[in-house]
Parts: structure tokens; sequence; C-alpha cells
């Protein structure tokens, strides 16, 4: 995890045409649940990238931890909001989880919260972390991810999140430069049951 203060910001990053290639990439990874892909930034955290992709200023982030230092919000220009009422959250993942984000509701599914967490390796299948098996839409028959840095209560309260589809919570994955997306369509069992 880098320290808050430390985190850089590209000046291309507001750039209509890379905010597409992001935007472009987590569409992709929406589709095609569980495959890591490169951010398309490499000058900033790709879980920052993502952000800027995501929020403006008639979103709603929830920062709990605090990861995202005041000129960072400035540059994002997105309001600030509880994690149980913001669209987007920015958390740690290899912290459990001790909020409840906003569900959507069986009338306005797509109210439903994005978690964005962030962790410290994706993909790597030699990593010491937590080996997810995936499968659902977008997924032929099941695919296998390791997450480096990932709390496995994150898995077990998604789980709980989406159990009454269609409500639930989006999550994306993010190391320093790749992410993963976990529509809540998708389904998530620790490989080996753990």
């Amino acid at each position: 995890m880098m320290k808050s203060d430390s985190i850089m910001i590209s000046s291309e990053i507001g750039l209509p045409l890379r905010q597409q290639e992001i935007f472009r990439g987590l569409l992709d990874a929406f589709s095609y649940p569980g495959r890591v892909t490169i951010c398309a930034e490499q000058n900033t955290p790709a879980w920052l990238a993502i952000l800027s992709a995501l929020v403006d200023g008639e979103s709603t982030l929830a920062d709990p931890g605090e990861l995202l230092p005041a000129a960072i919000w400035q540059t994002l220009e997105t309001r600030r909001a509880t994690p149980e009422s913001a669209a987007y959250l920015l958390l740690d993942g290899s912290k459990a989880p001790e909020i409840q984000p906003n569900l959507g509701t069986l009338e306005a599914p797509e109210g439903g919260a994005t978690i964005l967490l962030i962790v410290t390796s994706l993909g790597n299948v030699n990593a010491e972390g937590l080996c997810l098996k995936l499968s659902g839409p977008g997924i032929k028959e099941t695919t296998i991810l390791t997450v480096e840095g990932l709390h496995p209560a994150w898995i077990e309260s998604r789980n709980e999140w989406v159990s009454a589809f269609p409500i639930g919570a989006e999550i994306i994955l993010s190391d320093a430069n790749k992410f993963v997306a976990l529509p809540r369509s998708t389904r998530i069992d620790f490989e080996g049951g753990a």
C-alpha cells in the first residue's frame, strides 16, 4: 500500500483520450470478470487512474481510510459521502471490511455501490495470497484469480451483499498497475474450499 502523501497523479490523467482508454478497460473488465487488465495509465497508480475515470462533480466517493490526500480530492472534483451512501468507495483490501455499502433496491439495483479495493498483487500464480474460483456471465466455465493483499472477509461480505441479486455491490480489485472487476453477477468461491 502506498503512503497517501507520496501519491502522484499524471498531468495527462484528466485528458479525455486517457479517460476513455481507462473507461474502455473497465468496460472490458466487467464484461470478462476475473480477467487481469493492465491499466492504460502508466504514470499513476491503477486504482487512482480508475477513480479519475469513474468519478466527477456529480458523483459521490467515500474514503473512510483517508487514502487520498486533499490535493487528489481537488483533482478528482467529486463529492465526499459516507460509506453507506456513496456511489464509489476506496478502501484498503488488506483490512477486513467495516462498512455496509449501498446495495441499491429491487426497483433501482443500479444504485448499488462500486467498491475499489487496493491490493498488493493480482494474477501472480506464485503469490502467497487468496485463490478465488470465479464463475458466471462472461466466464467460460470457471477461472482462477490469485490475489495478494486481500482480506478473505471481503469475499465473504461481498457474497452476502449479492445474495439477493440483482441488488448488491460491484468490486474492482487494483494493485499499482492492474485491475480486475468482480460484478455482482459473478459467483466467487475460495479455491480449495478455504
